[in-house]
């Protein structure tokens, strides 16, 4: 009888064993996926080597020392990324849009259209009212920045009053005329009529791949659950948006000219001048004596 106990014993320690060990394993398994998920997150954040942070502000654009604080944080998050990440593959205006339409064909898509329909009972459009743009940090005084931000007003035109509606941008530079090229797509945020403190902000340090020229922006502003963009704004409407001379930050290193100092040691030399000056004076001694 105590042995037939014994071996039940044993075998469930087995059966824990094994237990414990699968779990173990697949413990490991999420453990390297969730790093691997964050890894690629991480690279990801950086859009063809433009670093940028964006928010909505409740209010209209704050002053140049805000501004320059919010540039110093960005500096720091751009420094952390650059290192680890490489200049990617360049995505052009109509790729961005195929994607947009491929989604939109989603059901889930579709589930958002129609509440957005049954939610608005009267029609609407959208516009930008405006689009700002600021250059900053210029470390070569070349006149060719390495980050600046665009601000830009978009609003809800309609004889309904207060409407509401979720939004997204997508914003492009064009290198001297070249085709769009995307750089930021922002969050999902809300629109409220017409009003004046719901502006967006995207700042932006452009960390590599970009060489120094001048850039246009342009901005597709995009109504949730819709394929096709809803309104556009780029240099072609508003000048701030025109020939923005930009480098990225590798193309903006400062050039510390160096000095080289020759030491020269004038002791010695005064020795050896004095034994030269000595040796002359015994040879034309000697010289002298002999006549």
């Amino acid at each position: 009888m105590n042995q037939q106990l014994n071996n039940i014993n044993n075998t469930a320690s087995s059966f824990n064993a094994v237990k414990l060990g699968l779990s173990l394993c697949v413990a490991c398994a999420l453990g390297l996926s969730s790093a691997s998920v964050y890894s690629a997150e991480e690279i990801a954040s950086q859009v063809n080597g433009a670093v940028s942070q964006a928010r909505q502000l409740d209010a209209p654009a704050s002053d140049d020392n805000d501004a320059e604080l919010r540039v110093a944080q960005l500096h720091q998050q751009a420094t952390l990324l650059t290192g680890n990440a490489q200049t990617s593959l360049k995505v052009t205006r109509e790729q961005r849009m195929a994607v947009h339409q491929k989604s939109a064909a989603t059901k889930a898509s579709q589930q958002q259209r129609a509440l957005a329909q049954q939610n608005q009972v009267v029609y609407y459009d959208f516009s930008f009212y405006d689009a700002q743009t600021r250059l900053f940090e210029d470390f070569d005084y070349d006149g060719f920045y390495q980050a600046f931000s665009v601000t830009f007003d978009a609003d809800i035109n309609s004889s309904g009053g207060d409407v509401q509606a979720d939004v997204f941008a997508e914003l492009y530079l064009s290198q001297n005329g070249g085709p769009w090229i995307h750089y930021y797509s922002t969050d999902v945020f809300t629109l409220n009529a017409d009003s004046s403190f719901d502006d967006y902000e995207v700042l932006t340090t452009l960390a590599n791949g970009y060489q120094t020229d001048h850039y246009d922006v342009l901005i597709d502003l995009y109504e949730l659950g819709y394929a096709d963009p809803v309104a556009t704004v780029s240099s072609d409407d508003i000048d701030s948006l025109y020939a923005l001379p930009l480098e990225s930050s590798d193309r903006d290193a400062v050039y510390v000219e160096e000095v080289y100092i020759e030491e020269v040691h004038a002791g010695a030399l005064s020795w050896f001048s004095f034994s030269l000056l000595g040796a002359f004076a015994w040879i034309r001694r000697s010289f002298m004596n002999k006549k």
